[in-house]
């Protein structure tokens, strides 16, 4: 489900909206073939606009990947917060997130995860392109934190276990991508189970020592 949903493609008075079709179609080729392997004459040839047509709204390729990013990171956040909203209970709303990747594994267009792969295909030589992928990680990470503290686990310790779920959470990418393990995030989800158990038998018998 870690998809951007189709982009509208007109604007008043009916007119074709070009700088939303590229983004909407450059970032479904994005995902099914890289960045790397994906020319401006690919996108605009699948877009069915000109190369002078991409160059007038992009000044250049990155500048489209940086855009295709800023756009996934908001439609996975407002994909993820409904899902958590839609939960009651403080380890049903962390659970969810879990189940949200077992959603998007299922789909039948899953291709792995457009920052982890713009991450691996870029390497730091652009910054922007860099910094978005840090912002969703991080971005994920924090709303990890906070489901946990809701959860009960203090404050001293929600950072580690955030990353430690954060971890799960990529290495079940990983394998629903390259192993087809469509219920990697269900077994991750088992293992985050067993952390928040032992950090809550560990509380209380903090609790009960003092």
């Amino acid at each position: 489900m870690q998809q951007v949903p189709q982009t509208a493609v007109k604007k008043r008075g009916g007119r074709p909206n070009n700088r939303a079709r590229l983004l909407s179609v450059a970032g479904e080729l994005f995902m099914k073939s890289g960045f790397r392997d994906v020319s401006v004459d690919k996108i605009s040839e699948t877009a069915d606009v000109t190369k002078q047509t991409v160059y007038y709204h992009f000044a250049n390729k990155e500048q489209l990947v940086v855009e295709v990013l800023e756009e996934r990171i908001d439609s996975v956040e407002a994909s993820l917060a409904a899902a958590i909203n839609a939960r009651q209970s403080p380890r049903d709303r962390l659970k969810a997130i879990f189940d949200w990747h077992t959603d998007w594994f299922n789909q039948p267009d899953f291709s792995g995860c457009l920052f982890l792969r713009a991450a691996s295909e870029y390497k730091g030589e652009q910054r922007d392109i860099a910094e978005l992928t840090e912002v969703q990680k991080l971005g994920l990470r924090r709303a990890i934190k906070a489901l946990l503290e809701a959860a009960g686990v203090s404050s001293a310790r929600s950072e580690n276990i955030a990353r430690a779920f954060l971890c799960l959470l990529d290495g079940a990418v990983v394998s629903a991508q390259i192993l087809g393990e469509k219920d990697a995030a269900d077994n991750a989800w088992r293992s985050a189970e067993t952390i928040l158990d032992a950090e809550s038998t560990a509380t209380q018998a903090n609790s009960s020592t003092t």
